[in-house]
């Protein structure tokens, strides 16, 4: 009897924790300022702005990279990331971060997150960028 109370309760461990780490993989996940800035904090995830070179360099979010959805090299770029690892888009309302989510969706990603609101919605949240200082 102890046995099956002991497998029992590593089973249901084992689901409850699969379930926090796995919740919506597949899919595109709309998320707020703070869910981004904790996902930014506890995961590897990958932050990706899709505005222009010339807009990202005004402020962008801390440790993002620049992959600008009209860029002639998107998708190389995209096949270069790791499908595996969870991907944060944002852009700056929202409509090009959906787009670029959508993309990496239909080739494979497995966890995307995508910023509600866009960078506007986070700076209006009160939540520090990083700005590009000239030298």
């Amino acid at each position: 009897m102890k046995k099956i109370l002991l497998i029992l309760s590593l089973v249901l461990a084992v689901a409850v924790t699969q379930s926090c780490f796995d919740a919506k993989a597949g899919t595109i996940e709309m998320i707020s300022p703070e869910e981004a800035e904790a996902i930014m904090e506890s995961e590897a995830a990958v932050v990706v702005d899709v505005r222009s070179k010339k807009q990202f360099e005004t402020g962008h979010l801390e440790g993002a990279i620049n992959i600008p959805l009209d860029s002639k090299n998107l998708q190389k770029i995209i096949a270069e990331l790791n499908h595996k690892e969870p991907v944060l888009v944002y852009c700056d309302g929202g409509l090009e971060s959906a787009q670029c989510a959508k993309i990496l969706e239909d080739k494979g990603f497995i966890k995307i997150f995508d910023l509600d609101g866009g960078l506007s919605k986070w700076k209006a949240s009160g939540k520090e960028i990083v700005l590009k200082t000239k030298e």
